[in-house]
């Protein structure tokens, strides 16, 4: 079976977390939860020996976090890592919830670390920006963030996904509630997290800190297991699909060639379904499709396969070429399914152009064995440039070289494409975003508005060797 699918983070009764400032209060009452970061050992194969990796609570990947949008979350973070660890990474940590609505202080800003011993806490407020309707629940997730070492923290085990909910996709496929979508849940509602990795002789992990394309690996996992299988009933499921390699790229297809529906991006739901026969995806990416098993025979097997060829972290040598398993379904049994696919998912609110008070160019290129931002390395005490909380702008982001793939993150915000090249973007680009692929050559036109907070918003290369290598700045978005 493909285990582990990651269990749900239990609510921490409030009385044992220390006593909360005022501010966690601004929203309502939090929830609260703990998240402690220490060593696990977790088995790749049940061929290949335990490794051991950094962990959320002790499980790789990191229980799930199940949010309702409008109630307030607390997380209290404890880094119970070994302090005289040696070796690729580092054990002082960052945590980020991304593609979360949260002040830019509990963002995850990559300079926030604490050390093995120390504690931090955080507000996720879960609230909707300007009550827009159009910001709806979706998946997102949390991993290490720290400067430099971000890709070696996260390779070592340290993230985890979150699904949000709220009265529309309320995580209940039987519900009365005439708003509900009543979209496949429970049991019907998996994550699979895509990765990558290499180990050695010994199954501890093997990372060359020093690949400035990013590693790519040899061994294909979902859910942090090698090529698994999952048993599933004649009915739908919604798989929330993350891309959390380093470097590599994936495009998805079922090995019968038959088709599935895309219903959501990183910032939630499309306005409806997408029908599609594959799906291509990039590190920190996250979509959502339904596949109907309904459609096959009792006994049938089918293969989710990957036909990207990569040989490094670059960009993918080919497309189409290759078909390498990433994981079985085998469909064995019957079930009732009350879950539905409408065929009208929500109203995203088109871009306004009107409140565009000022057009951005940020450009990506390497110099000097590193990789930059308008001619910038990192510098955590320099912005990129400034903006004005409650306004809107362009972003004109461009990949001049043909030779590297960068997928591009905005913390805080999400946006929404434009323009690719100058077309208008594919259908599943349409959604709300905050990771876009720039291929060589490519230019993309995003629309982002800064609604609630101000402060860092950190801006990125999410293949990880190149933000570790300096491909990475900030916004200053002053009140």
């Amino acid at each position: 079976m493909l285990s582990p699918i990651p269990v749900r983070l239990a609510e921490t009764p409030m009385a044992s977390i220390p006593a909360l400032p005022a501010r966690y209060f601004t929203y309502g009452t939090p929830k609260c939860y703990t998240l402690r970061e220490h060593e696990a050992t977790h088995q790749f194969h049940r061929d290949l020996p335990p490794t051991l990796m950094w962990t959320y609570n002790g499980t790789f990947p990191g229980p799930i976090i199940a949010h309702r949008l409008g109630t307030p979350a607390a997380f209290r973070r404890i880094n119970d890592l070994n302090p005289n660890y040696r070796g690729f990474g580092i054990v002082e940590t960052v945590l980020h919830n991304h593609g979360g609505w949260q002040s830019p202080d509990d963002d995850g800003w990559p300079m926030d670390f604490i050390h093995p011993g120390e504690e931090r806490m955080y507000l996720i407020p879960n609230q909707v920006p300007d009550n827009d309707r159009s910001h709806w629940a979706s998946t997102v997730w949390y991993h290490d963030h720290v400067a430099d070492h971000t890709a070696g923290n996260v390779y070592h085990g340290l993230a985890g996904m979150v699904n949000q909910f709220d009265d529309v996709d309320s995580d209940n496929e039987n519900d009365t509630n005439t708003l509900a979508l009543r979209l496949p849940s429970g049991a019907f509602d998996i994550p699979l997290v895509l990765g990558d990795y290499i180990l050695n002789r010994d199954g501890s992990l093997y990372f060359d800190q020093m690949e400035d394309a990013g590693q790519v690996g040899n061994l294909f996992c979902v859910n942090g297991k090698v090529q698994p299988f999952l048993n599933v009933a004649r009915r739908k499921y919604r798989f929330r699909i993350l891309c959390a390699a380093q470097a590599r790229h994936f495009r998805l297809k079922l090995s019968n060639g038959g088709s599935f529906h895309v219903i959501a991006s990183d910032g939630g739901l499309f306005e409806a379904p997408v029908e599609v026969k594959n799906l291509y995806i990039v590190p920190g990416e996250r979509y959502e499709i339904i596949v109907d098993f309904s459609r096959f025979p009792l006994g049938t097997q089918v293969a989710l396969i990957n036909d990207v060829d990569q040989k490094d972290g670059n960009k993918p040598a080919n497309i189409g070429r290759v078909a390498i398993p990433m994981m079985l379904f085998v469909v064995n049994r019957d079930a009732p399914d009350p879950s539905r696919l409408p065929a009208k998912l929500q109203t995203i609110t088109p871009p306004d152009l009107s409140k565009v008070v000022a057009t951005r160019t940020i450009k990506f290129h390497r110099s000097k064995g590193a990789w930059m931002i308008n001619d910038r390395f990192w510098n955590p005490d320099v912005p990129l440039f400034r903006c004005r909380l409650g306004t809107a702008e362009r972003w004109i982001v461009t990949n001049g070289s043909g030779g590297w793939d960068h997928p591009f993150h905005v913390h805080v915000e999400n946006y929404q494409v434009l323009k690719r090249n100058g077309r208008a973007p594919s259908v599943v680009e349409r959604g709300r975003k905050d990771i876009v692929n720039l291929a060589g050559g490519d230019t993309v036109e995003l629309f982002i508005q800064f609604h609630r907070y101000a402060g860092r918003y950190t801006v990125h290369c999410h293949n990880t060797g190149h933000e570790d290598l300096a491909m990475m700045g900030w916004v200053d978005v002053q009140p």
